[in-house]
């Protein structure tokens, strides 16, 4: 794919993403020889490193090495996950690319890293540079005024590489305080192996879904791997419920506190949601299976079908997946009733890196997580995780991961999205649904009390 066609995602998005957010793997190389922008970053940070050690330009190897702390949820330097790969990637280039600057890294799985981030906010012990993501899970960061306004290192030429609308969820009041680095979208993955051995359609409806379920069930075969004990999984499969109920429009609207959860199509989602883990479309165990769990569960072919995001195109596709070149991604289908439509996603652009407002070297920062972000958004790409905030030149791509080829098509006449649900409402709230989503799987709470209990975050 060549930079004018990255473009003309980025117009695509810049559409769709204005609908939805509204509140919201090749190896490392010389980024600076790959991109522009990355050379701008690297440039940056060596200005800001000269102006630090009151060195005359010309005396850049006299420089002062200046030290950027940075935290990430990126914990494993050996996974497939194309984020991860595009990460280290990352991490390992900056070294050449910005002598002046050590970057010490601190990595954290998924979990933990949200506890870590939590405590360190509170107590004001937060790290120069860490992942983090948008919309409502910034914002308490951004009013407490612990995180830095990049606006002043964005130049026009900055702002014009990143495609359109995947900012939106790093502005709040005006100010910009992350770059993007992906455009991630959940789909319905499926085993077609499973699919084919067991006669089985796969599905375009609704109701062609169930038949699958049941299907899969009665052959004792896991219909829909979830880790559920990790809770975030079960967002995604109530908000794509959702989203083909309410529709994306009305969705967000009750997620950004304008609109109500208590409607007779959010309640409808919520049943449809509760009915397919009764009928054992999650298996019999969701509620004690961790997402690490189901993902390896779903590689090794002991599940038909998995609703995740873009980010496991690596995992599929690896080497030592036993479903590699067995796997494709479709749409999540319609329910027959519902106002939401097959072109309707659960999905955006919303993780970044923040910059601690109290650190010692403010523009060298900024000048690494632009780096980082930049050249992890044609990195994560190549590697299949995603699709890129950046333009930038892609070069040869044939050997582009299948799987987010399919889903770039997928994604090609989308009319809306839905942002991640906890990282669009953020903190408590968060908590709160998915806590209840998790009753909802588990029989413990009706629709009707689950849409009741989802509104008290807005009141």
């Amino acid at each position: 794919m060549k930079k004018r066609l990255v473009k003309a995602i980025g117009l695509m998005m810049s559409a769709v993403l204005a609908l939805g957010c509204t509140a919201c793997g090749n190896s490392g190389g010389n980024a600076a020889a790959e991109s522009e922008g990355t050379q701008e970053a690297v440039q940056a940070g060596k200005e800001a490193a000269k102006a630090d050690a009151n060195e005359a330009p010309g005396d850049e190897a006299s420089a002062e090495k200046v030290t950027i702390t940075l935290w990430s949820q990126f914990s494993d330097p050996n996974s497939t996950d194309g984020n991860y790969v595009a990460f280290y990637n990352a991490l390992e280039s900056i070294k050449t690319d910005m002598p002046n600057v050590e970057v010490i890294h601190e990595g954290t799985e998924s979990e933990s890293y949200k506890v870590k981030l939590k405590t360190a906010m509170a107590g004001n012990e937060l790290p120069d540079v860490f992942f983090n993501w948008g919309a409502g899970t910034m914002k308490p960061y951004v009013d407490a005024e612990l995180v830095l306004p990049l606006d002043e290192y964005m130049t026009d030429d900055v702002k014009g590489r990143i495609l359109g609308g995947t900012l939106d969820n790093f502005i709040f009041d005006g100010k910009t305080y992350g770059y993007p680095y992906s455009v991630a979208v959940a789909s319905l993955y499926v085993n077609t192996e499973l699919f084919e051995q067991n006669n089985v359609k796969i599905p375009e409806t609704y109701d062609e879904l169930l038949e699958a379920v049941d299907a899969f069930s009665a052959a004792g075969i896991t219909p829909i791997s979830l880790g559920e004990k990790d809770l975030w999984p079960g967002l995604m499969i109530f908000g794509i419920h959702a989203i083909r109920m309410a529709g994306a429009e009305d969705f967000n609207a009750a997620l950004n506190g304008t609109a109500s959860f208590n409607t007779p199509e959010l309640t409808e989602a919520a049943r449809k949601v509760q009915e397919l883990a009764a009928r054992g479309g999650f298996g019999s165990s969701a509620m004690g299976t961790s997402e690490d769990d189901a993902v390896a569960a779903f590689k090794q072919g002991r599940a038909a079908m998995m609703f995740m995001g873009s980010w496991l195109n690596g995992d599929c596709e690896a080497d030592d997946a036993a479903v590699k070149g067995k796997i494709s991604v479709i749409k999540f289908p319609v329910i027959e009733g519902g106002k939401g439509s097959v072109d309707e996603f659960h999905g955006g652009s919303g993780e970044t890196f923040l910059v601690s407002s109290s650190c010692e070297h403010p523009a060298e920062a900024a000048a690494v997580a632009q780096y980082i972000c930049e050249k992890m958004s044609k990195d994560q790409y190549l590697a299949g995780s995603g699709m890129p905030a950046w333009e930038a030149e892609m070069g040869d791509t044939s050997g582009l991961n299948r799987l987010s080829q399919e889903i770039a098509n997928l994604t090609a006449d989308a009319t809306g999205y839905v942002y991640w649900l906890d990282s669009l409402t953020g903190g408590s709230k968060a908590d709160t649904i998915m806590n209840e989503i998790a009753k909802l799987i588990d029989g413990s709470v009706t629709p009707e009390d689950f849409c009741a209990n989802l509104q008290t975050i807005n009141e």
